[in-house]
């Protein structure tokens, strides 16, 4: 008897997803996916055909470290994580300027 062995690897970001019955869930998706080019969050939702997302450490209704599985229709808007891998600032450089939030800058321009 064979044993099959798998492994996932996980390239993880953080993302907030509001619902269309106006909930919010604060959690993390793997944008990794063998079988297709999945390199950022909107690739999910235009590359990957699962109706689903799967969503990990979930923060949603008071509780957290949650899995859900959301159907992609039931999605009003997601907004990722600006800095996905945050690196250590080094003493001589200067701090970065913030961009604000994605709304912020929609608001402004």
């Amino acid at each position: 008897m064979s044993v099959k062995v798998i492994s996932r690897k996980i390239n993880a970001r953080k993302i907030t997803v509001k619902m269309v019955d106006g909930s919010l869930v604060q959690g993390k998706v793997n944008i990794y996916h063998d079988e297709e080019v999945v390199q950022r969050v909107s690739d999910i939702f235009t590359k990957v055909s699962d109706p689903f997302i799967v969503v990990f450490d979930v923060t949603a209704e008071g509780k957290s470290g949650r899995v859900l599985i959301i159907n992609k229709r039931n999605i009003a808007w997601v907004s990722p994580e600006d800095d996905p891998v945050r690196k250590e600032r080094q003493e001589d450089e200067e701090p970065a300027e913030s961009r604000g939030s994605w709304m912020e800058r929609m608001r402004s321009s």
